[in-house]
């Protein structure tokens, strides 16, 4: 998608120079999940990735996945169309409830993604950075949404994700932004778990820019991390989220040398939609957690003020509840930290 294919370099193409690596960029601006298998094969066949003997790909190359962020922007807006818009003007459309806003999201996106790292796998891989999608509440297009989600919630309709009338609207956003970051990083864990010989790495794309947003401060970076299109970061966000994603591989992919190590970009394997390869690093669609890295910046505001409060918190298959202790001035990573320990 856009953020690994912009008018601009992206944080996967920022990682690569951070890392001394050359970038092989497959992604594609505008495509979706189920985009990212043409754009595996076109990495793979591409004879300007480094191979292996044998014509595998070089087991130094670090693969980027980063995808699903058309497909779910396209999803919520269903909430704009048809029956969605009603709710502003307080009459119930007679359209269903749009899928993104639906129990249990992204059950057919990990699949795909499930099927591209296999099939790189099979073509040498062994080091894959998945990014997370940026159902991230402080970006500008959320904030369009809500007058249409809280009429959603206000009628009831949302109440299979545990949201009921009187809830504030971006109680739906945040249960949803949960239930994808629990899949992705399952699909991370699963993989990491059928593949011993490889390492598979989950960047929280959230936390990554809930944590710039309190290291910067809101008004510095509400000003300077997104673009006029409300939803894609300027050269100076993607310069910080290349980063944030350079801190967490140089912790988790350590034999992968600045010198020698090559970055690609592919709707699966590099940037955006995608991913990329390279003696090194590539991007694709994907999602990943900090794997422990989250914790750097999952900590509270520095003044440590916030009301105390209590959050009953559920998991995705709504099997498991709990209650947090927790201050108002926590961030979602901190929170899931809480509930997780």
């Amino acid at each position: 998608d856009s953020w690994a294919d912009y008018m601009h370099p992206t944080w996967p193409q920022v990682l690569g120079r951070r890392l001394g690596a050359p970038v092989h960029n497959f992604a594609q601006a505008g495509s979706l999940c189920a985009d990212i298998r043409g754009q595996a094969q076109r990495a793979i066949m591409s004879p300007q990735v480094p191979k292996a003997p044998g014509g595998l790909l070089s087991p130094e190359t670090l693969v980027v996945v980063h995808t699903c962020g058309n497909d779910f922007i396209m999803k919520m807006a269903e909430a704009f169309m048809g029956g969605g818009l009603g709710f502003l003007g307080g009459v119930q459309g007679g359209m269903a409830t749009p899928e993104m806003l639906q129990p249990n999201p992204g059950v057919s996106e990990v699949q795909i993604m499930k099927e591209f790292l296999v099939s790189m796998h099979r073509a040498g891989a062994r080091n894959f950075l998945v990014s997370g999608v940026p159902i991230f509440l402080d970006m500008p297009v959320f904030n369009m949404a809500m007058p249409v989600i809280a009429g959603m919630v206000n009628s009831g309709k949302l109440e299979a994700l545990g949201v009921s009338p009187g809830d504030p609207p971006r109680l739906a956003v945040e249960v949803q932004a949960t239930a994808l970051h629990e899949r992705w990083e399952e699909l991370v864990q699963d993989f990491s778990k059928s593949h011993a010989d490889s390492t598979c790495v989950f960047f929280d794309e959230v936390a990554a820019l809930e944590r710039l947003r309190h290291s910067f401060g809101p008004a510095v970076f509400d000003r300077s991390m997104w673009d006029f299109s409300m939803f894609h970061p300027t050269q100076w966000g993607h310069d910080q989220l290349g980063a944030e994603a350079h801190r967490l591989t140089t912790e988790k992919f350590p034999g992968l040398a600045p010198s020698t190590n090559g970055v690609a970009h592919t709707n699966g394997v590099a940037h955006t939609n995608g991913s990329a390869h390279t003696n090194g690093v590539a991007h694709s669609n994907g999602v990943a957690k900090t794997n422990g890295y989250a914790k750097e910046g999952a900590s509270a505001p520095a003044d440590g003020k916030g009301k105390a409060m209590k959050v009953n918190v559920r998991n995705v298959k709504g099997d498991v509840s709990l209650e947090v202790a927790c201050e108002g001035s926590w961030t979602t990573a901190r929170l899931r930290e809480a509930a997780a320990s």
